[in-house]
């Protein structure tokens, strides 16, 4: 089958019939859709259908269309003088062969794209049907057929707005700031009103050439919103607003139609040597001005609001703080009645002198019973009313009671006396000696691991991660935190430029205590016990020497103690229950080697170590807390009997060392203990 366009001549039918379609056959009113349809043999007529039988020949993938061609054919006169409609002669099919070289010969033109095919209606040869086929054979003028002489600028022009696709927006566009403030407060030097609640908004791509009244459109319609959210009850009179620009210029009085901010985006510029002006995107600000009498009668208003919500509650808030009497408890209440006596009570509450919070009014009883035919309303002898406790303070006012004392004027005097005067130690401070360190910390290997690794056996400055830091020293005698027979130890803070994560050195600033080596230097003639000596240092070699050997006595220490707890620890596992008492949980300090590096001081530029650039060495070890009173010494190293007697606090913890001992002899076969314990209850050094 055929569907045939018949556009509106046939689309609806004329009058009453019946579909032609065989399985459908329905009625088709007068009016409604009415579609011809032909069939493939040209020889038999076609059908007229309803709308949903042609809907269902569209679906068909044997159904094909073509446009109408009914009263196409010659009109001719009859033999017995009566009109006849008669077929157009049938042409003869195209020559396949003269189409194919006729298109071989447009493609080989000057052109690089192939002239248009031309299409031409034709009548229809039995059963076939189609149009004719026209292919030009020939150029005009050095172009295809079909192409004229603006098609030679295509190359060019496609080229051209390809660029232009690429390219944004060409509009002149400028950015807002807008604001919003009122003019109520006092005007100071360069001031241009105070700022409302912080509403600030900003807005771009405003095209520049855009005039006063659009300006103020805009901001109006931004910032207005805001405003009025700031208290919707309050009657804002919105024609009184004013949009000034950063020059308090109104802009109201500018005339339309005129571009505000166009004639200062143009900027002055120098192009291939020649001045010119050029256009240049900026931000302009904008001000929504609240007039000074309008925002005082805001502030007033505001005020009265929060003092009548605190003053003068609503009866339905009073009702929450009745406090009934036991007859009431069991009664229901006359709600007239109990309307009279909150009017009663707010006339009461404005004339009260007392504070709202603290006092009671008591209410004058009233007698008088209600009958009804269906219930008994009883009123109470007395209703004692509360005013509500959750009041906030009023606008810009202070509370009763709420002022805060004053101080002391002793107090205050004495504070003024001693905060007044400055007592900085300026040469302490003046003295502090800061020096570029190379730190090598010292481990914790556990004692298996030392044996079985020959470089771990000692502690070396090699197998340890070098960090590099400041080291600060606090190097006066007066701060001195002691000196024992071979050391002396000076506060200081460590800063590791590299800091771990965790643990010692990983803060800022890791106070620490910095020892060196020292050897008493006598007077001439002074015997080796007199009291009268000075400290004197060793040369550099001599004093790492020195220094690594205290450190690597703290390496077998730390060790020693981690086998003692690794002990403890397998032999609480094994047992059934746990000890009745709590095992002291200490360790030795954090420490580690610091050289220090730099220059020489100039009267040392002579020795013989002025070819290196090391020029100290300190053992820098994790400081105690607490400085004096918390160090304690608990066994000597001559002895292994604890220092402290029975009756001292710190007694039991000196037995826990001496049980240490003699699980690390026992441990090493008699080799190895740790003596000479000293620190604090937490932390031990120097064994």
């Amino acid at each position: 089958m055929e569907l045939v366009s018949q556009f509106t001549e046939d689309a609806y039918a004329k009058e009453d019939r019946i579909c032609e379609r065989p399985a459908c056959a329905a009625n088709i009113l007068k009016g409604d859709p009415c579609f011809y349809i032909a069939t493939i043999d040209s020889t038999k007529s076609g059908r007229f259908v309803c709308g949903s039988c042609h809907s269902r020949y569209r679906k068909k993938a044997a159904t094909t269309v073509r446009p109408s061609s009914r009263g196409t054919g010659f009109h001719t006169l009859g033999h017995m003088g009566h009109s006849t409609d008669r077929t157009p002669p049938l042409r003869p099919p195209p020559d396949l062969h003269a189409i194919r070289r006729s298109v071989n010969a447009a493609q080989r033109t000057a052109t690089i794209n192939p002239p248009r095919v031309i299409a031409t209606s034709h009548g229809l040869q039995g059963s076939q049907s189609g149009p004719n086929v026209a292919i030009p054979t020939g150029t005009s003028a050095g172009h295809g057929v079909g192409y004229t002489v603006n098609h030679a600028a295509y190359a060019s022009e496609r080229e051209h707005w390809s660029k232009l696709s690429y390219v944004g927006s060409l509009a002149e566009t400028i950015s807002l700031d807008i604001s919003v403030v009122h003019d109520a407060a006092p005007k100071r030097k360069g001031s241009r009103g105070t700022p409302i609640a912080n509403i600030r908004e900003g807005k771009k791509d405003i095209h520049a050439q855009i005039d006063a009244p659009g300006l103020i459109k805009i901001t109006l319609d931004t910032v207005l919103p805001k405003i009025l959210a700031l208290s919707p009850e309050f009657p804002w009179r919105t024609w009184e607003l004013v949009v000034r620009d950063a020059g308090w210029v109104d802009l109201s009085t500018h005339p339309a139609n005129r571009p505000y901010f166009y004639a200062e985006c143009w900027q002055a510029s120098k192009r291939a040597g020649k001045e010119c002006k050029v256009f240049k995107s900026k931000q302009f600000a904008l001000m929504v001005v609240v007039p000074g009498s309008q925002w005082r009668e805001y502030e007033e208003w505001l005020e009265k609001t929060e003092e009548d919500s605190r003053y003068h509650p609503s009866p339905r808030l009073l009702a929450r703080n009745i406090t009934t009497s036991p007859a009431m408890e069991q009664q229901q209440v006359d709600l007239p009645s109990i309307e009279e006596s909150f009017s009663h009570s707010l006339r009461v509450a404005r004339h009260a002198t007392a504070s709202p919070a603290t006092e009671q009014l008591n209410l004058p009883s009233v007698e008088e019973s209600v009958t009804t035919s269906k219930r008994a309303h009883q009123r109470s002898d007395s209703i004692s009313i509360t005013t509500p406790s959750n009041k906030s303070p009023p606008h810009k006012k202070f509370a009763a009671g709420s002022a805060s004392p004053s101080p002391d004027r002793e107090g205050l005097s004495e504070a003024l006396r001693i905060g007044g005067t400055v007592n900085m130690d300026v040469r302490q401070l003046l003295d502090l000696q800061n020096e570029n360190i190379q730190y090598y910390p010292i481990p914790t290997r556990p004692l298996a691991a030392m044996l079985k690794n020959p470089k771990f056996l000692s502690y070396d400055i090699e197998t340890v991660e070098c960090l590099t830091g400041q080291l600060t020293i606090n190097p006066s005698m007066a701060s001195i935190l002691g000196a024992g027979a071979f050391k002396t130890a000076h506060p200081g803070w460590l800063t590791l430029f590299a800091p771990p994560s965790s643990g010692f050195g990983s803060k800022t600033r890791n106070d620490v205590a910095v020892k060196r080596a020292y050897y008493k230097a006598y007077p001439p003639g002074a015997s080796s016990t007199s009291l009268k000596y000075k400290i004197g240092r060793y040369a550099l070699p001599d004093e790492v020497k020195r220094l690594v050997k205290e450190a690597n006595v703290l390496y077998w220490a730390r060790s020693l103690l981690q086998l003692t707890y690794d002990f403890i620890n397998r032999s609480m596992a094994s047992a059934s229950e746990p000890p009745p008492f709590n095992i002291p949980q200490v360790r030795f300090v954090d420490a580690g080697i610091a050289f220090a590096f730099g220059p020489l001081p100039a009267s040392k530029a002579a020795s013989k170590w002025s070819a290196s650039s090391a020029r100290a060495v300190y053992l820098v070890e994790e400081l105690i807390p607490g400085g004096k009173d918390e160090f304690l010494k608990y066994i000597h190293n001559m002895d292994a009997n604890p220092l402290l007697d029975e009756s001292d606090y710190w007694y039991d913890l000196a037995l826990f060392f001496t049980f240490t001992q003699h699980v690390q002899y026992v441990k090493t076969r008699g080799l190895a203990f740790i003596s000479d314990y000293q620190g604090s209850s937490e932390l031990l050094t120097d064994c």
